[in-house]
Formats: structure tokens, sequence, C-alpha cells
């Protein structure tokens, strides 16, 4: 009788067991099947991985120094690789890490324990970004000063370069996706394969988005306008956006202008098709219902050197107005 309820006693446990080690299995599934979250994604500091050829750190506070590898930096510092051979990679986790293959710099953004997500600045070269292909929303950015790439999973790549008056990066999605947000244009969504490059100058008063590689979405601001609500028959302001198909060869242009009193730019966006022609173009200051002209729509060359012609021939005939030959050398560059 005693052996009996002995061997009882062991298959109950051994049943208890498996049951254990198959609602482990369900919940490490269950585990795999969600977005990583930041937990799971981020070490508290960054780990330099990989070192080939020559690098200097500069952490906060402090002058630059060799990278030792192996070593962990603090969030804030400034890495920068040296000679065309060298290879610097810097782990931000256990599957998220921003490399430098050649010459090339970026910085990690100095922030709080504790705080969840990540963000590097861009300062020169090709800048690689690897992150788990399920990464959430929200928890990596790429910046730069005339965007910020958010969103990311995956791998992606940015080149990043001055041009003497401003600067110039070229964004790749290698896998998955990214997003990517300027003053007055946004790109929802970039996929595998998406390329495109963003020239900026140097007062920020200019941004200029060039297609290179797939058809990327991206939406332009065209200001506030009034409409009706049909239902209580008054009148609202909303924003009003142009979407544009940002494919090889085209182009959007993005001008600003500081005003001389107050504080909101005047604004026009045009889009250009793979020939170089006018596709659209609208004018508008910012957050003024009352200064934007609409969709303006193409024109075609003849048309603006007829307007041209006009507007030379009212400067004439107004002759010694202060500031004739001022005035019409604007109109002539605006149209």
């Amino acid at each position: 009788m005693k052996a009996t309820r002995r061997m009882m006693a062991v298959a109950a446990a051994a049943l208890a067991l498996c049951a254990f080690a198959d609602e482990n299995e369900a919940l490490d599934g269950e585990a795999a099947a969600k977005p990583a979250s930041d937990a799971k994604v981020f070490n508290m500091l960054p780990l330099c991985r990989v070192l080939e050829g020559a690098a200097e750190v500069m952490a906060p506070g402090k002058d630059w120094e060799e990278v030792q590898e192996g070593r962990y930096y603090p969030l804030g510092s400034t890495y920068r690789t040296i000679g065309a051979d060298s290879r610097l990679s810097i782990m931000f986790g256990p599957e998220s890490e921003v490399s430098i293959k050649g010459e090339g710099s970026f910085s990690s953004r100095a922030q709080r324990v504790g705080e969840p997500s990540r963000a590097v600045t861009l300062g020169s070269g090709t800048i690689y970004v690897k992150l788990p292909n399920n990464l959430a929303e929200g928890l990596f950015k790429v910046c730069a000063p005339g965007f910020t790439a958010y969103n990311l999973a995956g791998s992606s790549r940015f080149t990043f370069s001055g041009t003497g008056d401003g600067d110039e990066a070229v964004v790749r999605c290698v896998t998955q996706s990214l997003a990517v947000e300027g003053r007055h244009f946004k790109i929802p969504l970039m996929r595998s394969a998406n390329e495109i490059k963003i020239r900026t100058s140097q007062d920020n008063l200019v941004t200029a988005l060039y297609g290179l590689r797939g058809d990327v979405p991206v939406v332009l601001d065209q200001g506030r306008i009034r409409i009706k609500d049909f239902e209580t028959g008054e009148m609202k302001e909303e924003d009003k956006t142009l979407e544009w198909k940002l494919s090889p060869q085209t182009t959007v242009r993005i001008h600003r202008a500081l005003p001389t009193i107050g504080k909101r730019m005047s604004v026009t966006v045009m889009t250009f098709d793979a020939g170089g022609e006018l596709r659209n173009r609208c004018a508008f200051a910012e957050g003024r219902v009352e200064v934007n002209t609409g969709e303006l729509g193409p024109t075609s060359k003849k048309e603006r050197e007829e307007l041209a012609k006009r507007a030379a021939d009212v400067t004439e005939s107004e002759g010694g107005e202060e500031g004739g030959d001022d005035a019409a050398a604007e109109t002539t560059e605006e149209l």
C-alpha cells in the first residue's frame, strides 16, 4: 500500500512539472509574438563592442580620448572614427547597434537614467543602425538639423555630410521600416530598399527632398484653411496637406522666410516631377488662415515669361519710385 501511494505521489509531481513546463512554453511563445519592449532592447549604458583601426570618444564634460573595446560609455557621448579603414560598433542593447564604417561620427542623446527610449545625432560619414525587427514604435530616433527619423525597426543607413551652405543626408531603409519628419513635411513610412536624399540650408530656411529608390509617400503642409461644417453650419479651421509620391528623380522644395514682425514663417511648398516640371505650388503663413494661396497649380515656361514681362512693364511705368528695381527683381525671382 505504501509503495502504491509513493508511486501515485511521484506521478502527480511529474504531471505538475509537465503542466508548469507547458505553461512556460506558452508564455515564451506569447512574449515572442509581442513587439520588443524597451526593457529587453536597451542596456543602461552603450557598450563598445567592436573597434577596428582608430576611434575616439568624448564623454559629457570630458575631452577626446581613445575608445576602448569592451568598455561602457555614458549616454551623451560623441564617437568618431579616424581613417578610411576604421570601424566602430556601439551596442545599445543585445540586438541594438549603431556602427561607423570609415571616417564618421555620431552622438548619443544625454538622458535621465531609466528613460526607455534612445536617440543618436548624426555627425558625419555613413552610420549604420541595426535594431530588432519588431521594435516597438517610439523607442529609437536618429536626429539631424533638418529632420528626425523615428519608429525605426530593422536595419537602416544614414550618410551625412556638409555642403558648405548646409548639409545633405541620404536615408536608406535597408530592412523593415522607418518614418521621417521635418518642418512642413512628414514621411509616414519608408520600407525596405526605399532611399531618399534630404538637403537643408544652413539657416534651415530651405529644405529639398529627392527621390532615389522606390516610391516614398510624403505629406506636405499647405497651411490652414477655413471649411464649413455641414452638420452645424459653422465655419471651422483645419490644417491642409498634400500627399505626394517621392519617386526617383522627383523633388520637393520647401522655402521659408522669416517675418520682420512676429514668429510665423511664410512658406512656399513646391513639387517637381521626374522631368523637372512644376506640379504643385502653395504659399501660406504658418497658422494664419487669412494668408494662404491654396493650390496654385503648374505654370508653363511661356506663362512664366509673360508674367515676368508684365511685372517688368509695371515697374518701368512706375519709373523713379524708390525700390523699383529691387521690386522687379524680387517679382521675377518669385515667378
